[in-house]
């Protein structure tokens, strides 16, 4: 799909949620709005109503629909600021993170400060509508960038751009059907195509739509890459990844782990080392800085970890005969020779050592210690049992189902013969056990 297309062409998916939003705001035109071939469908200063969703769905515009609108008493920089400080006042994890910053100006004064025009509030005002969590996602995702782009040595400009970027990283999400967004369904790997566009959806309507420094539309496209080289939707690595990028990868990650109740830093720190080199180190170090930071201030002790129970113990033990069996797969399919291109070979191989490396975080975070063959060790090993066995096990079952739906991503690109080949193995790596 050509740039501007998205940009000229009304999505219906966002244009629903606009109708809706008109509903109970007053939303109006703050220009003529014209088609392509300069007929006027809406006057400045209509109210955008039901009544012109068909009118607009139907024709390409002469300029984008969301930068000719405006909705009144929207969210604006103050109502993000306020969020902010509400985050703040009520969130103890946030509050550890902010207090690693011990120079400059502040990360609330810093995303206080920033603009946006009235597209983008427009946008958050939709995503404000979404639901009670919707914008404490943006607005903490923001917060916690900043704190983590200070400790990562990037300059004000670069903290600005991790601000803004933070804020707007998921706005690419309201031009996705929301069937596929529903927070009580699971994807199939096949349908994770209609979800995984939305970095680069997000990416072209900050390019076309403010006047940002090209970093804040580059760290909103590589907000799901990983340091590995796991994320998406490029699977880039390493430095290839921008370091605003870096930081929102990270950020995103752990903002919703953060509203946890139940011990939020060591479950971020936990989710960020589960697969080594999956982060930046220092980014990894400055989470684990403001856990340490906020056990020594509340007095807080990690204490004796406990044995796990009977179920977590049965739930690790039917994780580790699952891994067992995605890596006979991959290696039977080494050996065969169905796969013969070098894409399908290449795939499978990337396949295997992500698979390796997911089992490998069964002894690194001492979840061995439930295997049947370990069960002698149990009482000598308490203490180095993960506080939480429930955490450990959903982040790795999370990243077998990713593996599956990159592993169905990249095999559309292939022969059928060789797609058909990889289905098996993609259905393998995201069932449940």
């Amino acid at each position: 799909m050509p740039d501007d297309h998205l940009i000229n062409s009304v999505n219906k998916h966002y244009l629903d949620k606009v109708m809706n939003l008109a509903e109970e705001a007053d939303i109006k035109a703050t220009e003529d709005i014209y088609d392509a071939r300069g007929m006027k469908l809406v006057a400045k200063g209509a109210r955008i109503s039901r009544s012109l969703q068909e009118r607009l769905i139907m024709r390409r515009l002469s300029k984008p629909f969301e930068s000719s609108i405006a909705v009144d008493s929207g969210v604006d920089i103050d109502a993000v600021a306020t969020e902010a400080q509400r985050i703040v006042d009520t969130l103890a994890p946030v509050r550890a993170l902010l207090g690693l910053v011990e120079t400059g100006p502040s990360p609330l004064q810093i995303l206080s400060e920033l603009k946006f025009g009235s597209a983008m509030s427009t946008m958050l005002t939709i995503i404000e509508r979404g639901g009670q969590a919707a914008l404490q996602h943006s607005v903490m995702v923001s917060l916690v960038s900043i704190c983590l782009a200070r400790k990562f040595g990037l300059g004000s400009q670069d903290q600005t751009v991790v601000a803004l970027a933070g804020l707007l990283h998921d706005i690419g999400e309201l031009y996705i059907d929301p069937e596929y967004l529903h927070s009580n369904r699971r994807l199939f790997p096949h349908e994770w195509r209609h979800v995984v566009v939305h970095p680069r959806i997000g990416q072209m309507l900050i390019e076309g739509l403010e006047n940002y420094p090209a970093a804040v539309a580059q760290a909103v496209f590589e907000h799901h890459e990983r340091f590995d080289g796991g994320g998406y939707p490029r699977q880039v690595s390493g430095t290839q990844i921008s370091a605003p990028g870096q930081v929102i990868s990270v950020a995103e990650m752990i903002s919703g782990i953060l509203t946890s109740k139940d011990k939020p830093l060591e479950r971020a720190v936990m989710a960020l080392k589960i697969i080594p080199g999956e982060h930046p180190r220092e980014l990894v170090s400055t989470v684990s800085a403001a856990m340490h930071k906020e056990r020594e201030e509340s007095g807080a002790d990690k204490g004796e970890a406990g044995m796990p129970s009977g179920e977590e113990k049965q739930r690790v033990q039917a994780l580790y005969s699952h891994l067992d069996a995605v890596l006979q797969e991959e290696q039977k399919l080494q050996q065969s020779a169905t796969l013969r291109s070098k894409k399908a070979s290449q795939i499978l191989s990337a396949a295997l050592e992500r698979t390796s490396c997911i089992q490998r975080a069964i002894s690194s975070t001492g979840l061995d210690v439930c295997l049947e063959q370990a069960a002698g060790m149990f009482e000598s090993r308490s203490t180095e049992i993960l506080f939480e066995t429930t955490v450990a096990v959903s982040e790795i079952e999370w990243r077998m189902r990713d593996l599956a739906r990159d592993v169905a991503l990249q095999a559309s690109s292939l022969e059928a013969q060789e797609a058909e080949t990889l289905q098996a193995l993609i259905t393998l790596l995201d069932g449940e056990h």
